[in-house]
């Protein structure tokens, strides 16, 4: 099965408003020059990057696309500067209450220990390849959905570390990417004013070795934790994308059923 036809099952079974964002790392001139996407002339965030492929767009990035240094230093474009190190950046700014605080914060960022050339930010029905991570923006809903498919295979998501702080870059990049993991995120204040993210969306990142288990997941998990309602919608989908075969949705069935008991309480 490839990304194309996965994608299609993607949106028939999360009811995706946004395309789910492969990130690939480039680590040559001569690879960049031969990847087939856009390369825009302006500088901008990559999380403003993420957000245009989520879009549709098919796109790449150098060093010189970095408006945001957070963004650069978590993908592996350049390295982290000693007073974001100490901490010290990030209590002058006023959000952290002290200097423990804020250092404990950076020592906890998990970025990209390569240097890389550029990066691929392109839908993932789009790669003729395996990316190296996987990004979802979605609704909470979505989010407890793609969880199912992680809990389906590997149990409890026992790496989930966010703050609310380099929400795109580094809690669904290079920390799901260096650890080896699944991470969500609520997003941060920089990527919710600098791609335009809905105050309802959020973030999921994990590497694709990963998202191959959480996509199986998905679809095993789909009778016992899907209500009829969706599953109503996602019977409609598979039969309009032709994926029918896929699996028998199977109504008023549940993995709680006969779990709750009604009645009047007593002592």
């Amino acid at each position: 099965m490839n990304l194309e036809e996965m994608d299609k099952i993607l949106n028939s079974i999360l009811e995706l408003e946004r395309c789910p964002v492969g990130i690939k790392f480039i680590f040559t001139e001569d690879e960049y020059n031969k990847l087939d996407a856009e390369e825009t002339k302006n500088k901008t965030s990559y999380c403003r990057f993420v957000s245009r492929a989520s879009e549709g767009r098919k796109l790449k990035i150098h060093k010189g696309h970095n408006a945001c240094s957070g963004g650069a230093v978590a993908l592996g474009f350049q390295s982290v500067l000693p007073e974001t190190v100490s901490g010290v950046r990030r209590v002058k700014v006023g959000t952290y209450r002290d200097l423990g605080v804020s250092r404990k914060i950076s020592r906890n960022m998990v970025y990209c220990e390569h240097k890389i050339f550029g990066a691929a930010i392109m839908p993932l029905k789009n790669y003729k390849e395996e990316p190296d991570v996987v990004i979802f923006v979605c609704k909470p809903y979505q989010a407890m959905r793609l969880a199912h498919g992680y809990a389906y295979h590997y149990g409890h998501a026992n790496d989930i570390k966010l703050s609310g702080m380099q929400a795109l870059c580094e809690e669904c990049t290079s920390y799901p990417y260096e650890n080896g993991c699944f991470n969500m995120s609520m997003m941060c204040s920089g990527t919710r004013m600098m791609a335009g993210w809905k105050d309802d969306e959020m973030g999921v990142g994990m590497p694709y070795r990963i998202f191959l288990n959480v996509f199986d997941g998905l679809i095993k998990t789909i009778n016992p934790l899907e209500r009829n309602k969706h599953k109503k919608i996602i019977k409609e989908k598979l039969e309009k994308n032709n994926l029918s075969d896929l699996l028998e949705i199977k109504m008023n069935q549940n993995y709680d059923d006969n779990g709750y008991i009604g009645g009047i309480a007593e002592r």
